[in-house]
């Protein structure tokens, strides 16, 4: 079966989530997380949550700056670049790019899924308590985070979300000032 068979599947058969949830390729995880945002319920916290732990085993925000064959190295107008060649400085394996190219979308995917439930066990809401506190997170991953909080609207994240609030971000500040409009109030 293809991959995009597969994730097909998933979304439209809930009994497939589980297994998907833990599948090698990040897209079928990916899957998994928007199914369980399709039919949400408080009993796929627990595979939400070993989904993000899968996600911060792998190298997903390692990429190191890459030089190209071409160019200024301005991307204001990058249009006008034509073709590239990307060079590493030095060769990488094939999974390690393919963490690359997923970044932080399965984290964000849980955490949507999380803000459609409305609950996280501790467990989890430390987890996303370290992703906004985290600088080297994604933005639209701490956004996400952020939504999902207000969701949950735990007084324990209010300092989180507060932090959030100071980031030069617009998506992840608006999203903080969401959540703690529903929690403070």
């Amino acid at each position: 079966m293809s991959r995009f068979a597969l994730m097909e599947e998933v979304l439209s058969q809930p009994e497939r989530i589980s297994e998907a949830a833990s599948h090698e390729d990040w897209r079928i995880r990916y899957a998994a997380a928007i199914a369980i945002a399709r039919y949400p319920d408080a009993r796929w916290l627990t595979v939400l949550h070993q989904m993000l732990i899968i996600e911060s085993q792998r190298p997903l925000y390692t990429q190191p700056v890459v030089n190209f064959s071409h160019g200024t190295g301005d991307t204001r107008m990058a249009e006008q670049i034509g073709p590239l060649t990307v060079m590493f400085d030095h060769p990488y394996d094939e999974s390690t790019k393919d963490a690359w190219r997923c970044r932080g979308r399965v984290r964000q995917a849980v955490l949507f899924a999380v803000a459609v439930i409305g609950h996280a066990s501790p467990e989890l809401l430390e987890m996303m308590h370290a992703f906004l506190a985290d600088p080297h997170e994604d933005f639209a991953v701490k956004a996400a985070t952020a939504r999902a909080l207000g969701a949950i609207g735990d007084p324990a994240s209010v300092p989180f979300l507060h932090m959030a609030l100071a980031f030069d971000e617009w998506c992840t500040n608006r999203e903080a000032a969401k959540a703690l409009a529903r929690i403070v109030s």
